[in-house]
């Protein structure tokens, strides 16, 4: 089958990429974000590579110690361990989708993609949603690649159903049956954005016939233990804990001041570099073309204007769970799970 035509809109699209000259989502007051400083988008793939070689090294020992000593509290903790790690290499992911990582954009791709395998997160698919995210935040516009349920979060069962998103898997393996025909996934308008995407999705594909084959042929768990049950069990609600943050309860459609549709967390080194930055999220949106590394010093350029900072993670989801922080209009938030 022919893969379907899809339209482009180039202007819109050539604005949405790269990282000065981008389109920045709405902000009140005096707008003198192009008159940042230049040093503060040099990016540092130093630090990015560390980031990365130490995630990646927590998942070979994950395998490798499951691989070895397969007994019941080895499973458990290194499942434990892969599962948060999972989580960890999307946030990487983000990182390289705003080619903050490195300044090879098929390097930031080819590591993107690679960070996004565990929970079948595909590079181009988020890059395409999310940058566009950035550019509408504050407006009818503005989208999600991660559609999350945030609504009757102020119960213990309604938050961990909000948690356990297993719904998007359904979604990953409806856009991998799609690219497999040779179509589009839906919702992508730009040709060479859906080419990418699809053949993402494809290779998501060679890797779940080969995970497949591997478990047949060795009548082997390793595959469920050290992948498929720490992304469901742990990837999962980790990854919406790390995102719940950053605009729950907030207006993020009709508000258009990223200072207060986005939330800044006051967090530790932990949580600092388990987010990856995320907890300065109002920064990173402030001026999407920052790299991550720098983030800490455009927040301090910025601080005393943001309007929504929480003290502590702990805070903000008890917060949540009492309903004192929630949604009163649906309509403020593009959510639709």
């Amino acid at each position: 089958m022919a893969p379907e035509r899809v339209a482009s809109k180039p202007a819109e699209d050539r604005l949405l990429y790269g990282s000065v000259d981008v389109i920045l989502a709405p902000v009140q007051g005096k707008d003198r974000r192009r008159e940042l400083p230049k040093e503060i988008f040099v990016k540092r793939p130093g630090v990015f590579s560390l980031k990365f070689g130490l995630a990646m090294t927590l998942v070979v020992a994950g395998w490798v110690a499951m691989a070895l000593f397969p007994t019941w509290p080895v499973i458990v903790v290194a499942g434990l361990v892969l599962g948060l790690a999972y989580a960890h290499l999307v946030e990487l992911q983000h990182e390289c989708l705003h080619e903050h990582a490195y300044g090879s954009r098929r390097l930031n791709r080819l590591v993107g993609f690679l960070c996004g395998v565990p929970m079948l997160s595909s590079f181009w698919h988020y890059k395409y949603e999310h940058l566009r995210h950035h550019a509408y935040l504050g407006t009818p516009r503005n989208q999600e690649f991660f559609n999350y349920r945030f609504h009757d979060l102020d119960s213990v069962p309604g938050f961990l159903r909000g948690c356990f998103h297993l719904g998007r898997y359904g979604e990953v393996f409806t856009d991998i049956g799609r690219s497999l025909l040779g179509r589009t996934v839906s919702g992508v308008t730009k040709t060479s954005a859906a080419k990418k995407i699809r053949t993402e999705y494809l290779l998501f594909a060679v890797v779940l016939v080969i995970a497949v084959a591997f478990t047949v042929v060795t009548r082997s768990p390793l595959i469920l233990f050290a992948w498929v049950l720490p992304t469901l069990l742990v990837a999962e609600p980790t990854h919406f804990l790390i995102e719940l943050p950053e605009h729950f309860g907030l207006n993020t459609q009709t508000d258009p001041n990223v200072l207060t549709n986005t939330r800044t967390i006051r967090a530790g080194r932990f949580a600092r570099w388990f987010t990856n930055g995320n907890d300065l999220h109002t920064a990173h949106h402030f001026h999407q073309g920052v790299p991550m590394a720098r983030i800490p010093e455009l927040h301090g350029l910025i601080q005393e204007r943001i309007a929504t900072v929480e003290s502590s993670y702990w805070s903000f989801y008890r917060k949540v769970l009492t309903g004192e922080l929630r949604y009163q209009n649906a309509a403020e938030n593009c959510m639709t799970r």
